[in-house]
């Protein structure tokens, strides 16, 4: 073989037959040739972009994490700034005149903090520069993909059993590298990696043609270099007196010079990629696209606001959190946000939040259910059911009966006079207090300083109100929810927004996102029961046997294990594991789908009204099996009344009735607006066949007169 580029054999992809390279490269082996060595960018992988506007792509990302405070151009503009500014410095220095990644995200990060301030991100320096390299890693995956003709080759190489090298040069170090290789499938396929970021050499001047020698023990006329690159790949390769194989890739040339910015972030673009990215089938397929817009307003609302930490409430937050994890880790690689779990319920939570009992008036219990039975009162205290009886009975009062305006009446007060309840009363109210607060400092987060940030699905934040009051007032609560209605006054120190829709607040399309929110709470559902309480291990054996009470945490503290009980009920695991389980696999799996339309967007999204007609269609044209699935659902109510709550219609009604009904119907519109699905109201009144007119009606009060399928 001839050492110069000009008369170096060349491959050219697309046109040379995979016969005639297997023969020039067994000819190779014959004439000594004992490593083949790749290049790695524009050989065995291709950007689905032009090259550098993958660092554009990343600035987006950039920006994103900086919670939008800087804007992209500005964050690529002061990249190649440094980049240059890095290059020059190692040039001057005898180096290679190339930058490297570990180095400049320490040097970005002192720029941005002497330019826009000190932001949350920037304060760590290992965080962030391990946070960057993760971010650009993740990017070149997104954009990357491999050139089959070269994969096959290598992987024919590999069945022969020669010996493979790739060798590159990048600013990114080898054990990122090593994630491309495994997105790509080819992690496995070389017997050595030589990235010029982990040793400061580079093929461009041959230094690191030199190294792999010297490593590999073998003379340069023993490796063969096969590449893109005229200069890095074939002249410098040549000049170290390795042997090469230039590749041609003349389609991958022409795609770079042809492909326009617009093709990144233009509207159509954008919303043709996350078409392709959503579920075509299943039960209400758009619950996807809803959850991931929530998701996505989450992840902006507190890198925007510099969160550092944030609690999902159970149950609903466990499939929230997961989907949050997700994103985080599929537009970044890394978690940026900490998300935690916390083990709650209205009940596990509201006789921690009470006053003592002179000064309790349980406003909070009564506003919302009035019309109940002692019962009901005491299991909403969250004492057990059978104490709870015997202290009605010792008490004198009916247990079972729903009163109208309980706590006006003689009985409720005949209770609340009653000394044993007083004792029970005090004495709970003060452990659960305590074993919360326990419960909340495990996990390391100076809330007191910093506050609380929750996520719950919604929809008044009674739970968020509990905590508050439990730490009396004095932390700070931020809670995000996919709906918020306002139904209370508004408490220093407890915020409350809605993501979806909040009625406090001009969100578009209130009326789509808020009209099935029982649609939300049940595909949310959750892996576990029912937060039931905060116990140390000899106030939990006094616990009367419940064999549906289970310890879902245990947490060592200085004085006494804590155990988080949870209540998981038959009939809601079966739900669960046979109904919603599969549900939120199809919602995951698309939102993984969904994070990589949004990625190689560059962080550009469709506009809301996309979002909003994929609801809209769920909710207000609803096929027959979703209903029919609907119907089934069930819901566990475990505070302020205990009971099951189904969506079933029920009996068939006579022509005569569906008829009153309608004509009722029509006279008050008002309905159809009881805060149950209108479809359901409709299938009760017998009027199934007027749910499409009134679905089209509704479509048209949100889009105008034309629905096109979203």
């Amino acid at each position: 073989m001839q050492h110069s580029c000009k008369t170096a054999p060349t491959w050219t992809v697309g046109h040379d037959s995979f016969t005639k390279i297997f023969g020039l490269l067994q000819e190779q082996a014959k004439d000594g040739v004992k490593y083949f060595c790749f290049d790695y960018f524009d050989t065995l992988a291709v950007r689905k972009i032009e090259p550098e506007y993958s660092k554009q792509l990343a600035a987006r990302l950039h920006s994103l994490l900086l919670g939008s405070k800087v804007a992209p151009e500005q964050l690529y503009a002061l990249r190649q700034q440094i980049e240059r500014e890095l290059c020059a410095a190692s040039a001057a220095a005898g180096g290679e005149l190339e930058f490297y990644m570990e180095p400049f995200a320490k040097a970005y990060r002192l720029r941005l903090q002497e330019q826009f301030g000190d932001l949350a991100q920037l304060r760590d320096e290992k965080r962030f520069t391990e946070t960057i390299l993760s971010l650009e890693t993740t990017v070149e995956k997104t954009v990357q993909q491999p050139c089959p003709e070269t994969v096959q080759v290598l992987a024919w190489l590999r069945q022969q059993g020669f010996r493979t090298v790739l060798i590159s040069d990048f600013y990114l170090p080898g054990y990122c590298f090593e994630q491309m290789l495994k997105n790509l499938g080819l992690h496995d396929q070389f017997d050595n990696l030589y990235v010029s970021a982990d040793y400061g050499l580079a093929k461009s001047s041959g230094r690191l043609y030199e190294k792999i020698c010297q490593d590999l023990a073998c003379q340069p006329d023993e490796l063969l270099m096969i590449g893109d690159n005229p200069r890095s790949d074939v002249t410098q390769a040549q000049e170290k007196g390795l042997r090469c194989l230039y590749l041609l890739n003349p389609s991958q040339k022409t795609f770079y010079s042809q492909w326009q910015p617009s093709q990144l972030d233009s509207a159509d673009k954008v919303e043709q990629r996350f078409n392709e990215a959503t579920a075509t089938s299943g039960l209400f397929k758009e619950t996807g696209t809803s959850l991931w817009l929530f998701t996505y307003n989450l992840l902006q609302n507190l890198l925007r606001q510099q969160t550092q930490d944030v609690f999902f409430f159970s149950k609903e937050g466990e499939f929230l959190k997961s989907l949050f994890d997700q994103m985080q880790v599929d537009l970044f690689g890394v978690p940026i946000v900490r998300s935690h779990y916390l083990l709650v319920s209205r009940k596990a939570t509201f006789l921690a939040s009470l006053k003592p009992l002179e000064e309790e008036d349980f406003s909070r219990l009564f506003y919302f259910y009035r019309n109940i039975s002692p019962r009901d009162f005491l299991l909403s205290l969250n004492i057990e059911e059978p104490l709870a009886a015997d202290l009605c009975q010792q008490a004198g009062v009916d247990f079972q009966t729903r009163l109208s305006d309980l706590v006006n009446q003689a009985a409720f007060r005949q209770l609340l006079k009653f000394a044993p309840f007083r004792d029970v009363y005090e004495n709970r109210r003060a452990s659960q207090r305590r074993n919360f607060i326990s419960y909340l400092d495990s996990f390391g987060i100076d809330y007191n300083n910093d506050g609380l940030t929750i996520v719950d699905v919604g929809w008044k934040g009674s739970i968020q109100d509990n905590v508050w009051h439990i730490l009396d007032g004095q932390v700070k609560i931020q809670g995000y929810y996919a709906g918020f209605l306002d139904a209370a006054v508004k408490q220093t120190n407890n915020d409350k927004q809605g993501l979806l829709f909040d009625n406090t607040r001009p969100l578009p399309y209130f009326n789509v996102y808020n009209n099935n929110r029982s649609l939300f709470e049940m595909m949310l559902g959750a892996s576990h029961g029912s937060a039931d309480g905060y116990f140390t291990e000899e106030e939990f054996v006094w616990l009367p046997d419940d064999h549906c009470r289970e310890i879902r945490q245990k947490i060592q503290t200085e004085e006494s294990d804590l155990l988080i009980a949870t209540v998981d009920m038959p009939e809601e695991r079966a739900l669960f594991e046979e109904k919603i389980r599969p549900l939120q696999e199809q919602i995951l799996s698309e939102a993984g789908r969904l994070n990589q339309a949004c990625l190689c967007s560059g962080c550009a999204l469709p506009g809301l009204e996309w979002f909003a007609r994929r609801h809209a269609r769920m909710v207000f044209l609803p096929n027959s099996k979703e209903l029919e699935f609907f119907e089934n659902l069930y819901h566990l109510e475990n505070f302020g009344v205990f009971e099951y709550t189904d969506f079933r219609t029920g009996t068939r009604l006579s022509l005569k009735q569906r008829w009153q009904n309608f004509v009722s119907m029509r006279k008050s519109p008002a309905m159809l607006e009881m805060g149950i699905w209108p479809p359901i109201i409709l299938r009760r009144l017998g009027l199934d066949f007027y749910r499409h007119i009134n679905g089209r009606r509704r479509l048209q009060r949100e889009f105008g007169r034309y629905f096109i399928r979203g």
